[in-house]
């Protein structure tokens, strides 16, 4: 696709897809691409966990289910290349599926509501939902914490990567991350069960992040001087170093160090010990700055590599 279309349709699928996530947020799981995705990699993981080499069944696993759907959107996107309205529309619909904004907030908005009301079990049961440590005991201000760290990673995650491979290698490679980033999510655990077979899933969504996610604080550094926060430190290295995460800890890190809020995952990692203890208010500007780092990120990254590669590049 890269190599086939005008800057004008690519900068046109990156705004229509923003546009498109401003406006309906999450597709319905039963049309959204991730979830038919997630549903495939769960049937199939039986298959391929039955292999005696779990490495190897690991590896297998990726590959086969990255190569499928690569290969049904390339099809799907050359079939669709006769008409060009069709393919923007197609490709509109695909490049949003990989990444959110408004998603994050409707995910995060019931913890804050429920800290608002004193209803600290509702705040867990709903923070539950997005975090993979046990949330029945965590008192107010590490629920505090684990929100600021999801929405912290999220931007990664959920849109950094996807329009980051996105501007590089089109919609396939936005996909591309975001089944690896899927894998990952489903069976990169450190369990019996997924130690082995999770291990080439988690290395290959660790090795796509690693730029994106060093990228990304230099982009909420900018969003908090959008905002005129005052960082409480610009030392985002010694901020990441403090999570065992190769990647993890720079999202992290930054929005810790532009808050001036203290990070707590029990047992694992405490980013900023020193700072203050993070509140409602702390989410909420969270939400603010997630959302700004989006759109300074199209700006400032998306938006001029798309050009310099379509504009000088190629011919």
């Amino acid at each position: 696709m890269i190599l086939e279309v005008p800057i004008v349709f690519v900068v046109f699928t990156v705004i229509l897809s923003l546009i498109t996530d401003a406006v309906l947020g999450e597709y319905p799981s039963r049309l959204h691409p991730v979830v038919l995705i997630g549903k495939s990699i769960e049937k199939l993981e039986g298959y391929f966990n039955k292999l005696k080499n779990q490495y190897l069944a690991g590896i297998l696993f990726v590959v086969a289910v990255e190569s499928i759907f690569v290969i049904i959107l390339g099809l799907i996107l050359g079939l669709s290349s006769h008409s060009t309205m069709i393919l923007l529309v197609i490709s509109v619909f695909l490049l949003k599926s990989t990444f959110s904004v408004k998603g994050m907030a409707r995910h995060v908005t019931p913890i804050i509501s429920a800290l608002k009301a004193n209803d600290l079990d509702s705040a867990r049961e709903s923070l539950a939902k997005v975090v993979r440590r046990p949330t029945a005991e965590l008192p107010p201000e590490l629920i505090c914490s684990a929100a600021i760290e999801t929405i912290s990673e999220g931007l990664v995650d959920a849109f950094i990567s996807p329009l980051f491979y996105f501007s590089l290698f089109g919609v396939i490679g936005a996909f591309f991350y975001r089944i690896a980033n899927t894998f990952d999510s489903m069976i990169g655990y450190r369990d019996s069960r997924y130690l082995k077979f999770g291990k080439f899933a988690s290395l290959l969504d660790t090795l796509l992040n690693y730029i994106p996610a060093r990228i990304s604080s230099f982009i909420i550094y900018t969003s908090s001087s959008v905002l005129r926060l005052k960082p409480a430190s610009y030392d985002a290295p010694r901020a990441a170093s403090s999570t065992a995460s190769a990647n993890a800890g720079w999202p992290m890190g930054s929005f810790s160090n532009c808050l001036g809020v203290r990070l707590e995952k029990k047992g694992e990692y405490v980013i900023n010990d020193n700072y203050r203890e993070p509140t409602i208010s702390d989410i909420e500007l969270s939400l603010k700055m997630y959302r700004y780092s989006s759109y300074i990120f199209v700006i400032i990254f998306v938006l001029p590599v798309l050009f310099f590669i379509y504009i000088l590049l190629i011919p």
